[in-house]
């Protein structure tokens, strides 16, 4: 999670005919209108989609050393600065790590990414932690649902920098050209829009817009556990309110959202997925966003993260809808940490670096690693191939819609039901500090790609 970046006045001339650009490309992406998309065979086995998005996590660092995946290749060692022959090898490192957090602006990301050569990590970020991995015996409930299920091994973040406008692609298969946090715990929406130049803030149309439409019936589930606490980082907020916008909840940016009582209703505390589950209620799409101390971001403890995502599953696989479910969990980018496969460059914004994704259902298709490429609007993809919404914009009109990670005509998957600790880590580490990169690395002051019409995604990211 990155600081805000303030707009100097110079910046902002310099931004505005950018973002006007941006806007109106996605004004007209958004208005389209493609003909609803239609469901694969079988689909419709499937009547619940689940998404749970955790944070700051890329694939090598869960999943380098997972056997079968692509993981480290052998001899991987990154130069800790630019041209150096010193260079640091992946290395495990029991938790808790690191003590800080990792950068993942969007500068960071393009240094880090290095024209596609992956090599500028170390340095980009400051820290050898970069490097770390975690495996089977720190993370074992993910590694048991990959190994039971589906784990994804060439699936992207939508965007290549950090958590909020990643975030707004998993609701708006774009980020109206956010590139970076934006981020004021009294004044967010204030700040929001002032960087948008948008007096509504996020004015295009979200996948929320279309579900309601079409009387698909949805929650956007916030983990929120007492008052909202103000911590040292001016980007988050601990329990925050599930209807308070934040890097992690875009859907009050939304003028179209944030002005429609009914469709702010359903952005509610996580407590309510248990009780939708007991009581018959859970919608057909649901988002479950974690609070700090349970999203696995540094320095949170990494076994009380996936605690938490285990019971969340445990939950659904006691219920009478595990039979017709399916959940994509996932992380929300890649945090910092060192992945050693380039990105395809889809357009001026990304995608970024891989993140994990596991796929578990019973119709996923067991102990399989599908490396068809997806991002954050391959989930989008799927959910309107099955209530048949039309795309949002070219991006998730392009994506795959993870087809390869099912199997409809398999002998349903049972449940996987894993012990969790009868008394699991419940605590939260103070958020105050953040590696710096060890050479400068660009400009600070931008929060909106001064992509160009014409220019393509290799050229945008060498500004």
């Amino acid at each position: 999670m990155e600081g805000a970046k303030t707009l100097r006045s110079k910046t902002a001339r310099f931004l505005l005919p950018a973002l006007a650009v941006t806007t109106a490309v996605a004004y007209a992406l958004a208005s389209q209108n493609p003909a609803p998309a239609t469901a694969s065979a079988g689909m419709n086995k499937i009547q619940h989609i689940i998404w749970i998005i955790q944070e700051n996590r890329s694939f090598d660092n869960y999943f380098g050393t997972y056997p079968g995946a692509d993981g480290f290749p052998p001899g991987t060692c990154l130069p800790v600065m630019p041209g150096s022959s010193r260079c640091i090898k992946p290395f495990h490192l029991k938790p808790p790590m690191p003590a800080c957090d990792l950068s993942h602006s969007w500068d960071a990301a393009h240094a880090s990414y290095d024209h596609g050569a992956m090599d500028g990590f170390v340095w980009a970020e400051g820290s050898a932690y970069t490097m770390e991995y975690l495996d089977g015996s720190d993370i074992p409930a993910y590694w048991d649902y990959a190994r039971h299920f589906t784990l994804a091994d060439r699936f992207f973040s939508s965007l290549n920098g950090p958590s909020m406008p990643n975030h707004v692609y998993t609701v708006a298969a774009q980020s109206g050209g956010l590139t970076d946090n934006v981020c004021n715990q009294d004044h967010e929406l204030e700040q929001l829009k002032k960087v948008m130049d948008d007096p509504d803030g996020f004015s295009f149309s979200s996948v929320v817009n279309r579900l309601a439409s079409e009387g698909v019936s949805w929650k956007y589930y916030v983990e929120t556990t007492g008052s909202p606490l103000k911590i040292s980082d001016p980007c988050h907020v601990k329990d925050p309110a599930p209807t308070q916008l934040g890097l992690w909840n875009p859907l009050p940016g939304f003028k179209s959202i944030r002005d429609n009582p009914d469709l702010m209703s359903r952005l509610v505390n996580e407590t309510q997925f248990y009780s939708d589950l007991k009581n018959g209620t859970l919608p057909q799409v649901s988002w479950l966003i974690p609070d700090f101390q349970d999203s696995e971001h540094p320095p949170e403890p990494i076994d009380q993260g996936m605690w938490r995502v285990t019971k969340l599953i445990n939950a659904l696989m006691n219920s009478s809808y595990w039979k017709n479910s399916v959940v994509f969990l996932t992380w929300d980018d890649y945090g910092g940490f060192y992945d050693h496969v380039p990105p395809p460059e889809v357009d001026a914004f990304g995608y970024g670096p891989r993140v994990p994704l596991i796929v578990i259902s019973p119709y996923a298709k067991p102990g399989y690693i599908t490396s068809q490429p997806g991002d954050f609007t391959s989930i989008l993809r799927f959910m309107e191939e099955r209530f048949h919404l039309q795309h949002l914009t070219a991006r998730d009109h392009r994506a795959s819609d993870m087809s390869d990670a099912f199997d409809f005509d398999q002998k349903p998957l049972d449940p996987l039901v894993i012990p969790i600790p009868a008394y699991p880590p419940s605590h939260y580490r103070q958020y105050n500090c953040t590696y710096q990169p060890s050479v400068p690395i660009g400009p600070h002051s931008i929060s909106l790609a001064p992509a160009a019409a014409g220019q393509t995604g290799r050229q945008a990211r060498r500004r």
